[in-house]
């Protein structure tokens, strides 16, 4: 029996689906394809599934902390990133366009991708793409972090990864180490000329302004809970240690 693979296709892109050999679930609301032929229709095939991909499918990506707040949500007004996020969703049909499953509350969620120049420390914005509340998750590894859902991102990221525990705990432990690399400096730079590009919008005034109100926020709320983030342990022990004291 041929496995079915979920698909992320955008409304006006249906007939492409269906001529790949793909057909719409009714009970599942959603395009499927045999997994055989998914090479006929891999533009909406997701990243879990894609013959010409290896993982990581999803890991963690954090930002470092004289960034936090400077986010498209803060920078742009509220009916451009409004635009922006519903765009993203439309553009994945809805799907997590990592592992094609929807959330039970809400089906995707805008995720950012960043990129970072150690160098220059410039964050580039590279795209807004559609993750599922449970791939998101491991995305905002700090947010999770806090929370103290991240057992629940670790076998997440396991299960789409193909992963060993050992080998989402040492993805982790990678991502802290990195982040607390980053966040020595407070000179960082965030470049979003990407929605300038694609969408022809700008942040605003008022957005910078409350970016930065947003990062004295967080910085604040993150060393109440935490303390210094300098004296928090690194590397290999970090996530060992959260799990030791729950």
């Amino acid at each position: 029996m041929s496995t079915f693979i979920p698909l992320c296709v955008p409304f006006e892109r249906r007939s492409e689906a269906a001529a790949g050999g793909a057909s719409f679930d009714q009970i599942e609301k959603c395009w499927l394809c045999p997994a055989d032929s998914l090479l006929q229709v891999l533009p909406f095939v997701p990243y879990r599934y894609r013959p010409d991909r290896k993982p990581p499918f999803i890991r963690p990506w954090m930002v470092p902390q004289a960034l936090w707040g400077r986010n498209l949500r803060a920078l742009l007004e509220p009916d451009d990133w409004k635009h922006i996020r519903k765009d993203c969703y439309a553009r994945a049909g809805s799907r997590c366009r990592v592992c094609g499953r929807r959330g039970p509350q809400w089906p995707v969620e805008a995720d950012e991708g960043w990129a970072y120049d150690d160098k220059t420390r410039v964050q580039t914005l590279k795209g807004v793409i559609a993750l599922c509340p449970d791939c998101h998750a491991v995305r905002h590894w700090g947010r999770t972090i806090a929370t103290g859902k991240h057992d629940e991102a670790l076998a997440w990221m396991e299960e789409v990864n193909g992963w060993t525990r050992a080998q989402a705990l040492e993805c982790g432990n990678l991502a802290m180490e990195e982040w607390h690399q980053r966040s020595r400096f407070d000179d960082w730079r965030c470049d979003i000329s990407w929605v300038e590009r694609h969408y022809g919008v700008k942040a605003t005034a008022r957005g910078a302004a409350l970016a930065i109100e947003r990062n004295r926020d967080f910085v604040a709320q993150a060393r109440a809970q935490f303390g210094d983030v300098n004296s928090a342990p690194k590397g290999s022990g970090y996530l060992q240690h959260l799990i030791n004291e729950r």
